[in-house]
């Protein structure tokens, strides 16, 4: 891989084995707790625990673990790996689940776009979830729009500011 390209992997269990921890060094992975607990080869840690030790050991910069309904927990690099602030959770955004098929590959795409484009690593993590959220939303695989994104967004944005 070039210098200076920003590095990305996802990993597959679902169809095939896939290990994440292949990707060394990587600038984000995005896998789903089933591919983290294969990787590891970790039946009982809690999700927090297991995030962390999946961080470690494959030297990503950022780690986006997918965790379905219960959203996404993600880790950064920071300069104390104990600081509080090297991980965060973002909820779910989902509200009518149809069809999850290709949700991961939503996120993927648009975190990635989010890191390229000189964004934070919680915004590029809110924004990939908001693009799982819509394709969730949709019957099938289709592509997700950047107007269906800022649909999400602002729908989400009208009900954080409702007041009743």
């Amino acid at each position: 891989i070039p210098e200076g390209v920003f590095k990305v992997a996802d990993s597959q269990v679902a169809s095939r084995w896939g290990n994440i921890c292949e990707f060394q060094g990587f600038d984000l992975i995005t896998p789903n707790e089933r591919e983290a607990r294969f990787a590891l080869a970790d039946q009982d840690s809690v999700v927090r625990p297991l995030a962390r030790k999946l961080y470690d050991e494959s030297k990503a910069k950022n780690l986006i673990l997918k965790l379905g309904s219960r959203g996404l927990i993600a880790y950064r690099s920071v300069e104390d790996k104990d600081d509080v602030r090297s991980f965060f959770a973002v909820d779910s955004f989902v509200e009518h689940l149809k069809d999850a098929v290709g949700a991961g590959d939503a996120l993927l795409s648009y975190a990635s776009l989010a890191h390229i484009a000189g964004g934070h690593e919680v915004s590029a993590s809110v924004l990939g979830a908001m693009a799982a959220a819509v394709e969730c939303e949709c019957d099938g695989n289709v592509p997700v729009t950047p107007k269906d994104v800022l649909t999400k967004i602002n729908t989400m944005e009208q009900r954080a500011r409702f007041v009743g």
